[in-house]
């Protein structure tokens, strides 16, 4: 099965106590299939915190042309979270996705750990 490079690019809004320390994991789905829950390691200390935008790339199967991302984290730590969008792009075709999320993701700021959206 043919292999793609993903570049992501998830931005905390800047939000008072928007960052996390809690585990994040995200999922994306395509025309051509979907991920699994996915875990995005903190890169440094300064991973998802207030106004940062973090870098990671997968190595996934080809999803085709993206139509739904969905972030979370578990609430291990600080667990309110400000997730304002994940944006994708596609190493190969360079084609790019922006997911806006616009919300909070912990269960006493927004409701729920997870947030899912569809283009």
């Amino acid at each position: 099965m043919k292999t793609n490079l993903y570049y992501l690019w998830i931005k905390t809004g800047e939000q008072p106590l928007g960052g996390t320390d809690s585990n994040v994991f995200l999922q994306l789905t395509g025309t051509q299939g979907h991920t699994e829950s996915i875990y995005l390691p903190p890169q440094d200390i300064f991973a998802f915190e207030e106004g940062s935008i973090d870098k990671f790339v997968l190595e996934v199967p080809d999803l085709g042309n993206l139509t739904r991302c969905c972030i979370g984290q578990d609430a291990t730590a600080d667990s309110g979270w400000y997730v304002e969008y994940v944006r994708v792009k596609d190493d190969e075709t360079s084609r790019e996705w922006q997911f806006t999320f616009n919300r909070w993701l912990g269960v006493e700021e927004g409701g729920s750990l997870t947030a899912c959206v569809d283009l």
